[in-house]
C-alpha cells in the first residue's frame, strides 16, 4: 500500500518563500542571501522512523541547481527509500549512520566527516547507529517531487551507485578559497552536478574574488561565523552557524572569516564550474 506525503505551503514561513506572480512558480533568485537552519521553516517526509527533515536551501527559496536539507536521526531512524533522476550529495556532520540501496543490498558505514554522492536513478536510504546522526545534502538541481508529492513508492533501483569519500582525503586543494580548502567530491571522481568541497577558513582569511558563470555557489556552514560580500550589488551579510549561504549564478562574492573565529563549511558551485578546475589544477589532472 503506498503512502501519500504532502509539503504544502503553508509549512513554510512566509519570508523564506517568494512566489513569481506572472509565472506562476517560485522564483529564482538574483542576489546573495543568508539562510538559518531552522527545523521549523520547511519540513520534509524524508523521514520514515526516528527523526525529522526539513529544507534550507531550495526552490522556494530562490535556489534551484543546489539542494540543503537536513536529515535529524535520533538512535535507529531512518529515511525513507529515495531515488533521484540527477545526482544527490550529503555530508554526515556528526553521530554515525549507514546508507543502503534498499532490498537487502549492501549496507555501507558513513562516519561523520563522510560525503556521500549517489548518482542518478539510484535507491537508497540512511539510517542512524546507537548515537544517531545529523547529516546534510540533497539533490542537484533540485527534484521537484520531493517538495510536491512523494505518493509514488520507490523501488530499489540499480542507477549509477553509490560512492563514498571522506573530508580528510582531499584530491586537490583550492588556496583561491582558503589555505584548507579541499576538494572532495567533483568532475574528476565522477559528479557533475552534485559536487561538494569542505573548508576550513581560519580567521582573517578571505576568498580571492571570484564568479561562478553557470553554477550557483551554496554553502551550508558548520562552525563559526563571518560574512559573505556580494560584490556585483555591493551588499555585504553576515552568517553565523548553523546556517547557508546562497550565490546566484554569475554575481561576483567572495567570504570573509572576519567575525574573530574560523568558518568551517560544506558545499561548493553546482554544477562543475570548469574555469575553477583550472585555476586549481583540476582540469590537467582530467587530462582536458
Amino acid at each position: 500500500m503506498s503512502r501519500r506525503y504532502h509539503l504544502q505551503l503553508s509549512h513554510v514561513n512566509e519570508h523564506a518563500v517568494s512566489l513569481n506572480s506572472a509565472e506562476g512558480g517560485l522564483f529564482v533568485s538574483d542576489v546573495v542571501r543568508v539562510f538559518p537552519d531552522d527545523p521549523s521553516a520547511c519540513p520534509l517526509p524524508l523521514v520514515e522512523t526516528a527523526g525529522r527533515a526539513w529544507a534550507v536551501v531550495w526552490p522556494g527559496v530562490g535556489a534551484h541547481l543546489r539542494t540543503f536539507h537536513r536529515i535529524s536521526l535520533t538512535r535507529g531512524g531512518r529515511t525513507h527509500l529515495m531515488a533521484h533522476p540527477m545526482e544527490a550529495v550529503y555530508y554526515v556532520i556528526g553521530g554515525t549512520a549507514t546508507v543502503d540501496r534498499g532490498a537487502n543490498r549492501n549496507v555501507w558505514s558513513l562516519p561523520a566527516g563522510t560525503m556521500v554522492l549517489v548518482h542518478p536513478g539510484t535507491s537508497y536510504r540512511f539510517q542512524a547507529a546507537d548515537g544517531g546522526a545529523e547529516i546534510v545534502g540533497g539533490p542537484c538541481p533540485a527534484d521537484p517531487g520531493v517538495y510536491a508529492d512523494l505518493g509514488v513508492v520507490v523501488r530499489p533501483q540499480r542507477g549509477g551507485g553509490i560512492d563514498l569519500f571522506h573530508r580528510d582525503h582531499p584530491d586537490l586543494m583550492m588556496p583561491i578559497i582558503a589555505r584548507d580548502a579541499r576538494l572532495i567530491v567533483w568532475a574528476g571522481r565522477g559528479s557533475q552536478t552534485a559536487n561538494m568541497n569542505y573548508v576550513d577558513m581560519q580567521p582573517g582569511e578571505r576568498n580571492v574574488p571570484h564568479i561562478h558563470a553557470g553554477s550557483e555557489d551554496t554553502l551550508y556552514v558548520l562552525d563559526g561565523k563571518g560574512t559573505i560580500e556580494d560584490l556585483s550589488h555591493g551588499v555585504e551579510l553576515e552568517f553565523e552557524a548553523p546556517c547557508a549561504v546562497h550565490v546566484p549564478v554569475g554575481l561576483m562574492h567572495a567570504v570573509r572569516a572576519d567575525r574573530g573565529c574560523r568558518v568551517e563549511s560544506v558545499g561548493g558551485p553546482s554544477p562543475v564550474d570548469w574555469n575553477m578546475l583550472v585555476k586549481v589544477g583540476g582540469y590537467v589532472r582530467l587530462g582536458r
